[in-house]
């Protein structure tokens, strides 16, 4: 294992009608609040925004509305939210709904404290520093963005979707009520599913380290409780045991918790898969189902020990061979994805553009080499090619 630091500064408050609480929450920071979610229509219908108004009202805490957050967040959006919060210097923000808006209100955060060009911040020309305290409220359990202190933002004008991390952007209070997750659709918890197995499958397959017991059975069990999960979800959606467990373990996919000591990891599901979503603005989850498939048919031949070792822990698999545990394994997650409805080719996903490959190469490049992994691990527009023709 590889020295680490790590911290989870977050209060977690975990339960059923635990959003009664966010006024009180809110109202540790400050008596003005800025409600950062999805389409105001949407959560006023499905009731999330009256859950958050009538608490924040009974603790005497005025709430600020700012609706509009897309799937895949823009810079552009955020704009008017970064000026709504200089203008109106709320004391919190307090994000509602899933990833997206859990990172458009991180961004707005560290946006609002900063006088230059926002986007500098996010490609590291300038330090985070300072932001406005952020409360989540989780509706869409997939990204662990309530724990961690990552935004994942995409620039339209500069046809750019970029993630940018600093301990700053960590939320203070994260409040998971698995009440808000009952009437989701099955087809979209299919999909934070997916984007779940990716952060654990990620640093399982794509770590340095060659001795790793403690975080592979980490990663093997929480992928099997997400499986375990979505069996009971496709029977009943509204499980309440299964949602229950699925926003806990959803937390702690991608936090920093369990890579701890891993080292610089080979994010490449990822790295695809931002593409997918900047380009044709592919929900994440199902990017991510789509691009786990092309990664593990891409290194098969040089991590076949590991690929089998994850076949024959997660799935069952008893062949003896390596190899043909391998691909045995390969092609037991490729039907779990087709049995709960998650796309595993591009076309599936959407994206019927014949020129999909060429147009997402050069991003995709541009995305190892952001994040540190371009010569790290060898990443060229041939190799970032060959991938994403395994995706076909």
């Amino acid at each position: 294992m590889v020295p680490f630091e790590f911290s989870v500064p977050t209060r977690i408050v975990f339960g059923e009608g635990e959003v009664k609480r966010i006024g009180g929450l809110a109202l540790e920071f400050g008596r003005k609040a800025m409600l950062v979610t999805y389409d105001e229509d949407f959560v006023k219908s499905v009731g999330f925004y009256g859950k958050v108004k009538d608490s924040c009202d009974a603790a005497g805490v005025e709430l600020l509305e700012f609706f509009g957050v897309k799937s895949n967040p823009t810079a552009e959006h955020a704009a008017a939210g970064i000026e709504m919060a200089k203008r109106e210097k709320p004391d919190v923000l307090i994000a509602v709904g899933g990833g997206s808006a859990m990172d458009e209100a991180k961004y707005i955060g560290i946006a609002s404290k900063y006088d230059g060009e926002p986007w500098d911040l996010a490609l590291g020309k300038a330090p985070i520093t300072d932001s406005i305290p952020v409360i989540v409220v989780v509706t869409i359990p997939a990204t662990s963005s309530e724990l961690n202190g990552t935004a994942v933002i995409t620039n339209e004008t500069l046809r750019r979707k970029d993630g940018f991390a600093n301990p700053v952007m960590k939320p203070k209070v994260c409040v998971l009520d698995p009440e808000l997750t009952y009437t989701i659709p099955i087809r979209q918890t299919a999909y934070s599913a997916a984007d779940i197995v990716s952060h654990l499958l990620e640093h399982y397959l794509g770590n340095p380290c060659t001795f790793t017991p403690y975080q592979d059975h980490f990663c093997e069990g929480g992928i099997r409780s997400i499986m375990e999960c979505m069996d009971r979800l496709l029977k009943d959606p509204q499980d309440k045991d299964a949602r229950a467990v699925m926003m806990w373990q959803a937390s702690f996919a991608w936090c920093g918790f369990y890579d701890c000591g891993l080292g610089l990891a080979n994010t490449n599901i990822h790295i695809l898969g931002h593409s997918l979503s900047n380009f044709y603005d592919t929900p994440h989850g199902a990017a991510m189902s789509v691009t786990i498939l092309a990664t593990l048919r891409y290194f098969l031949e040089t991590h076949t020990a590991k690929y089998a070792k994850f076949a024959r822990e997660v799935f069952g698999v008893r062949d003896t061979d390596d190899r043909i545990a391998a691909c045995a394994g390969i092609a037991a997650i490729e039907a779990w994805f087709k049995k709960i409805g998650a796309p595993t080719t591009l076309a599936e996903a959407g994206i019927t553009d014949p020129d999909a490959i060429e147009k997402m190469t050069p991003d995709a490049l541009a995305t190892a080499r952001a994040w540190g992994e371009e010569k790290a691990y060898g990443y060229t527009l041939d190799v970032i090619r060959d991938m994403f023709k395994l995706c076909l």
